[in-house]
């Protein structure tokens, strides 16, 4: 009986990045997408839906490392499939300075603190240090705008 043998690899140019996104997003795309060799710079294009963020980029196989701040990545030796997630950009800027009750505890709101929607829909306070001051809850948040302490940016 004659034996084969028989070397699959992918051929130069023959490689393709897939990219997924959730709903928060209203495009994902990579360039190059297809036709690609290793070693080749893929560059994704990233656009959030009104009031979202991109959050991550999720690399679901490949072995590659997304550069976020230019978002492109150098293609390896295989297929490469992403995913890419987004959270609610919604900003307030304290404008006045006040205490507040955050879950038993009197925060002092400073001026030019920044409150974000965090992970899940939490609403967090932050410092200008970017230190977590603990989670407001949305109807606080709503009293602090319709007072005039926050506003939305």
């Amino acid at each position: 009986m004659k034996k084969i043998r028989m070397n699959l690899q992918m051929f130069a140019g023959s490689l393709t990045v897939t990219v997924y996104k959730d709903s928060g997003m209203t495009a994902a795309s990579a360039s190059p997408a297809s036709s690609l060799a290793e070693g080749d710079t893929v560059t994704l294009t990233l656009t959030p839906a009104s009031g979202n963020e991109v959050d991550k980029v999720i690399v679901l196989s490949g072995g590659v490392t997304v550069n976020m701040a230019t978002k492109k990545f150098d293609m390896g030796e295989s297929n490469v499939v992403l995913c890419v997630t987004s959270k609610d950009a919604t900003t307030y800027k304290v404008v006045e300075n006040c205490y507040c009750n955050v879950n038993g505890t009197v925060t002092n709101l400073v001026r030019d603190m920044k409150i974000v929607k965090g992970p899940n829909g939490a609403i967090i306070g932050v410092d200008s240090e970017g230190t977590d001051l603990g989670s407001l809850s949305a109807d606080v948040v709503n009293q602090l705008v319709a007072s005039g302490v926050l506003v939305k940016i």
